[in-house]
């Protein structure tokens, strides 16, 4: 009898562990707050260009009194499908604006000392640029708080994440043609045909530009589940190109001289008045053939600070780590 009985709650134990483990199994596979499958979102957010013209310094480019003057953005589409609660593939297609002047650096150029200091060199330069640009990119999204690490870190609504991934887009830089009359100009005309550092014109000069790149978009960002189908995220995306033109400032400057032999009579006479606009700050430039107008030796950037919204389309199909509860 008594073998009967330990043998009954043995038994009766046994069952109990076995439905604990499956009830934990299952309990445990719903924490994962996030089915596989499409979502369709949004993003919109400020850019930042990070090229020749503009500040040297990152701190100078934020905070230098004229930064909010032109603020720019950049907004557009994307497709997100999760492939695995820690793992999502975006697809987006994006359009705004870039913009960066030399004139940020008038405040440190008027207490510089020497006129060879970098602010003042930059701030006598004197261009500015903005370019609009269509890009597209695919971005894979890495969610470590939604590994298999356990329920609290699966379940919680705050997720930081990591993207990266590689793009492809086109943009056309402008500047602001000058009056020689003393007016305030504000008219922007396109510098792809104008060859201002003289880019294919041959033997001894830059090749053409090319107006589509490639690019490598990486960033991080966090995002709040606002329920079961929709998200909330703020995220810094850098997009390092393989060019140094987003600004159309790359090299030296060139003989004047080349742009009446190169391009069209008017087309001459406006490459003449944009590629050197240091007059318009100072008459003691000095400028030489061969002297410095940019960096070549390091590419060109832009980033932006993106607000994203997406809508996660509810899927019929269950992955193995959902545990499918209506009441969840």
């Amino acid at each position: 009898m008594r073998k009967k009985f330990i043998r009954s709650i043995l038994a009766i134990g046994f069952a109990a562990l076995t439905v604990t483990t499956a009830d934990a199994q299952q309990i445990y596979r719903k924490d994962y707050s996030e089915r596989s499958g499409w979502a369709l979102g949004i993003n919109f957010g400020m850019t930042d260009l990070w090229a020749d013209v503009g500040t040297k310094k990152i701190l100078d480019h934020y905070n230098n009194g004229k930064y909010l003057n032109r603020p720019c953005f950049m907004g557009g589409l994307f497709g997100r499908y999760t492939i695995h609660p820690a793992l999502a593939v975006r697809l987006a297609a994006s359009y705004g604006t870039l913009y960066a002047s030399d004139s940020w650096n008038e405040n440190k150029a008027v207490s510089s000392d020497y006129t060879s200091n970098d602010y003042y060199q930059r701030y006598v330069r004197n261009l500015e640029v903005r370019s609009n640009i269509w890009e597209g990119n695919l971005m894979f999204e890495f969610n470590p708080r939604r590994l298999n690490i356990g329920p609290r870190s699966a379940r919680g609504r705050f997720n930081p994440y990591l993207l990266a991934g590689f793009g492809y887009f086109h943009y056309n830089p402008q500047g602001i043609f000058p009056d020689r009359n003393g007016n305030v100009a504000s008219k922007w005309i396109n510098l792809k045909d104008l060859h201002l550092e003289g880019d294919g014109f041959g033997a001894g000069y830059p090749a053409e530009i090319k107006y589509w790149q490639m690019e490598v978009p990486f960033g991080v960002g966090v995002r709040w589940d606002l329920g079961q189908y929709l998200d909330l995220g703020l995220e810094y995306v850098y997009h390092y190109c393989f060019t140094d033109y987003l600004d159309n400032v790359s090299g030296t400057y060139i003989d004047p001289n080349e742009f009446d032999k190169h391009l069209a009579p008017d087309k001459a006479q406006m490459a003449r008045e944009m590629y050197d606009k240091s007059w318009q700050i100072t008459n003691n430039a000095d400028r030489h053939i061969g002297d410095i107008r940019g960096n070549k030796s390091v590419n060109d950037a832009y980033s932006v600070i993106n607000i994203t919204f997406f809508y996660k389309v509810k899927s019929r199909r269950n992955p193995w780590w959902w545990y499918d509860d209506e009441n969840r």
